[in-house]
């Protein structure tokens, strides 16, 4: 049972060091701790988050507009605010944490992995 599990954290490994679906953040040039996706986020939780208040904000628009009596808008406003909240408790803001682990796994092994080929590069010369 133990072999059977190293054997699949391997897998997971090899899995990780070759993925290319870690698209939509960057590692930035100086700061290694934090990715870039357009703006400075500490990883995917962090982006996950800033993600969630934008909604929120958008939603608390929308209620501000249900607010004005007799406007054609209100209804519309309501059940874009219901749709927006509804997409916010979707969100799956504990699991983003596990693929933060992930992508800091993901770019361990492939800088371990850079360094291998460097290191085979200089010998073979």
């Amino acid at each position: 049972m133990e072999t059977k599990k190293l054997q699949e954290l391997e897998a997971f490994a090899s899995l990780l060091t070759k993925a290319t679906e870690f698209n939509m953040l960057k590692p930035h040039p100086r700061l290694e701790c934090y990715q870039s996706a357009e703006l400075l986020f500490h990883g995917y939780h962090d982006l996950t988050l800033a993600i969630i208040d934008i909604i929120r904000v958008c939603s608390s628009a929308l209620d501000a507009l249900q607010d004005v009596p007799d406007s054609p808008t209100s209804a519309s406003a309501r059940s874009i605010s219901d749709v927006l909240g509804i997409a916010v408790k979707l969100m799956p803001v504990e699991e983003i944490q596990i693929l933060d682990n992930c992508y800091q796994k993901h770019l361990k092994l492939k800088a371990e992995k850079s360094l291998e080929n460097e290191q085979a590069d200089h010998q073979g010369e």
